[in-house]
Formats: C-alpha cells, sequence, structure tokens
C-alpha cells in the first residue's frame, strides 16, 4: 500500500504536463516539425535556347497536419504560363511538378531546373519539335 501511495504522486508529476491535451500538443509540433523540414524555397529555371516560347503548368504542393483528423494532408496551387527562356519562378512549398512545351518544330533546347534551398533536385531537358519537358521534386528526407 505504501509504495501505491509513493507511485501516486510520481505518476502525477509525470502526467501532468502532459494532460488537458498535452500529447495532442505534442504530436501536432512533432508533424509541425517534420514538415518544416520539408518546405523549402524553390525556384524553377527555364532554360535551353535563348528567346525559345515555351507554355506549361506548375503545380506546388503544400502539406498540413490536421490536428482533427491526425494526418497529414496537402493542398496545391496550379499555376498556367508562357514565356520565353530564359525565365525564373520562385516560391516556398513542399514540392512542386512542371510541365512545359516547346512552341517550336525546330531542334532548339528547352531545359527546366528544379532548385530548392540553392540546391538543384531535378532538371530534364529537350530539343524535340514540339518537345514537352516533365519534372517534379521537393520533399526529400
Amino acid at each position: 500500500m505504501k509504495r501505491l501511495l509513493l507511485l501516486v504522486p510520481i505518476l502525477v508529476l509525470l502526467l501532468l504536463p502532459i494532460g488537458c491535451g498535452g500529447i495532442q500538443g505534442i504530436i501536432d509540433r512533432m508533424a509541425s516539425d517534420m514538415i518544416g523540414k520539408v518546405t523549402g524555397e524553390f525556384t524553377i529555371k527555364v532554360g535551353g535556347t535563348d528567346g525559345l516560347n515555351f507554355t506549361g503548368e506548375y503545380e506546388v504542393w503544400f502539406l498540413h497536419y490536421d490536428p482533427d483528423d491526425e494526418k497529414v494532408v496537402y493542398t496545391k496551387d496550379t499555376y498556367t504560363v508562357e514565356g520565353q527562356v530564359p525565365e525564373e519562378y520562385a516560391f516556398e512549398g513542399n514540392a512542386v511538378a512542371v510541365i512545359f512545351q516547346k512552341q517550336s518544330d525546330d531542334y532548339e533546347e528547352l531545359s527546366v531546373d528544379i532548385w530548392m534551398d540553392e540546391e538543384l533536385v531535378a532538371w530534364r531537358w529537350t530539343t524535340y519539335p514540339w518537345g514537352a519537358v516533365w519534372v517534379c521534386g521537393g520533399m526529400t528526407y
């Protein structure tokens, strides 16, 4: 009985900080920290032959922790673009997917590089007439 009486105050001291949503708070912070580690500053660099016309889309994905469902969920924003080489697009996010297409029937080069926090994470190029480049990057652990 004395052991039990000694154990009760110890358990109270250990569990008191965790009570009142403490465990959920710890989980929320851990999820937020994990998402923060895979969030970065992205730059899409469109290169190749100067003046080459291109069109396309890129999607930026964002991770969020939903404490009600206790799940990591994502949202995305889609941008439709057209331009000429060279061009750059900068933003913050967790991942990006890009598809750009040449607007010419020649063999000039269209290249797309994805940079995350000033590190090249993915790249592709094409020289095919009306060629398209599809590339994605981000969320590295």
